[in-house]
């Protein structure tokens, strides 16, 4: 079957899901200014991690939360603030794939929380997302299994054609950013959204189609 591997962030969306629920969860005095503290302080004591892994890798700032109520918070988050952000374009993009009988996966190492409202909205059947860890209740601060960024994208839709039995060449990647480039360079047909300037060019290089534009 035909199938559409969306990036969120950038790709689907109009900005960063996880940045906005944080400024989100910041105006709510949520999370408290101890593990806020440590959020921050994590990137000033790891900037290797950053370069390597994106500023994403980071989720200090969950630590403590209960996990029901943090969960609850970020998909009413996610339908009222994020659903309206998704790029009209690729909204239309993927309503056209789905015409034509394509699945859509959502493939983000944003929060699962805030993705999949969005997963609803455009009818993708599967997400791959960020899982939050959580003990007893509460938010440890870190990912429970695999964050779908860079490399480890790749590792998930690899896994994903294997179980499916989807060939690669019946994929279209969708993605905006230069870490998105080894699933967009596994898939047939790849799509660059509003990409970054080396993006764009192995864009160029390769002959992927490029969509440019705020819509």
């Amino acid at each position: 079957m035909p199938t559409a591997i969306v990036d969120v962030d950038g790709t689907l969306l109009d900005g960063s899901s996880e940045r906005l629920f944080l400024g989100h969860l910041l105006s709510r005095r949520m999370p408290g200014m101890a593990a806020l503290s440590r959020f921050l302080l994590g990137y000033l004591l790891h900037p290797a991690a950053t370069l390597a892994h994106g500023p994403g890798w980071n989720r200090g700032y969950l630590r403590g939360l209960g996990a029901s109520e943090t969960a609850g918070e970020a998909e009413r988050f996610s339908r009222a603030v994020l659903v309206p952000r998704i790029r009209p374009a690729m909204a239309s993009e993927l309503a056209g794939m789905k015409s034509r009988g394509a699945e859509v996966l959502l493939l983000s190492a944003s929060l699962v929380w805030l993705v999949e409202p969005l997963a609803g909205a455009v009818g993708a059947s599967r997400v791959f997302a960020s899982v939050p860890e959580a003990a007893g209740g509460r938010l440890t601060g870190r990912i429970g299994g695999t964050r779908p960024f860079g490399e480890d994208k790749l590792l998930i839709v690899r896994a994903f054609c294997g179980e499916s039995g989807t060939p690669p060449s019946e994929c279209t990647a969708y993605g905006d950013s230069w870490a998105d480039r080894h699933v967009m360079g596994f898939c047939g047909g790849a799509v660059a959204v509003n990409p970054g300037r080396k993006l764009a060019g192995l864009a160029r290089s390769r002959g992927w189609r490029i969509m440019e534009g705020r819509g």
